[in-house]
């Protein structure tokens, strides 16, 4: 099997990279290319989670074009003082299909914006993912007019360090992938509903985004964000 090592750089969305096509940004997405807010956690947050969106590249897409997105393993790499620690990595050994919940995954809003804040965070089941047997499948082909979002559960971090996610997937077709990390107050308090956008003010905070990933060409890749 090929294996590609990609450190997703700054600036390179919006399909800037020319012939080299793993960068394609989804039709209506609110996030083009990589920002970092907050690189190391603010003042009265604790913890941390790491999460993915994928969505094919076109609204209303029909769902006979392949978008098809597998993952071997994804982590929380913490640094600080040029010291690496993992603090959760999931590799999906499941010998049964696991299916995902609203508390862990969900079809999220794409229409008439990108997770439309008038939506207040609604989502179904995502129904067209599950994990089994070390790998995570998600057909982004079956539902072209949703988001598909995932995240990690959350961890507790340290003030002062630095956070990334490394993941090693597979893209196929016409759907692209997005990491990002949101710092949160605490392991329980609850979102609320559209707070702004100042850390101050809300008990989730955005950490960073990533670039988008495109078709990998039938490669599995490992994809460490954001580049620093």
């Amino acid at each position: 099997m090929v294996l590609l090592v990609i450190a997703i750089p700054n600036g390179c969305g919006d399909g800037e990279k020319g012939s080299n096509e793993i960068f394609i940004v989804p039709e209506g997405a609110i996030w083009s290319k990589q920002t970092i807010r907050q690189d190391t956690p603010p003042n009265g947050f604790g913890s941390i989670v790491g999460w993915a969106q994928t969505a094919t590249l076109k609204g209303g897409q029909s769902k006979s074009v392949k978008a098809l997105v597998t993952v071997d393993y994804w982590k929380i790499i913490e640094e600080i003082n040029a010291n690496k620690n993992v603090i959760y990595e999931e590799h999906y050994d499941y010998n049964y299909r696991k299916e995902f919940s609203t508390d862990e995954a969900g079809l999220f809003v794409r229409y008439p914006k990108w997770f439309d804040p008038a939506s207040l965070d609604y989502h179904d089941q995502a129904f067209n993912m599950y994990a089994q047997n070390g790998l995570l499948s998600i057909d982004a082909s079956q539902t072209p007019d949703n988001i598909v979002h995932w995240w990690t559960p959350r961890q507790l971090i340290t003030t002062g360090a630095k956070y990334t996610v490394e993941i090693r997937l597979k893209i196929e077709g016409q759907c692209s992938v997005q990491l990002g990390a949101d710092y949160w107050r605490n392991l329980t308090v609850s979102p609320i509903p559209n707070p702004g956008n100042t850390c101050q003010t809300a008990n989730n905070c955005e950490a960073w985004i990533s670039d988008w990933i495109g078709d990998t060409k039938g490669a599995f890749v490992t994809v460490t964000a954001p580049l620093r």
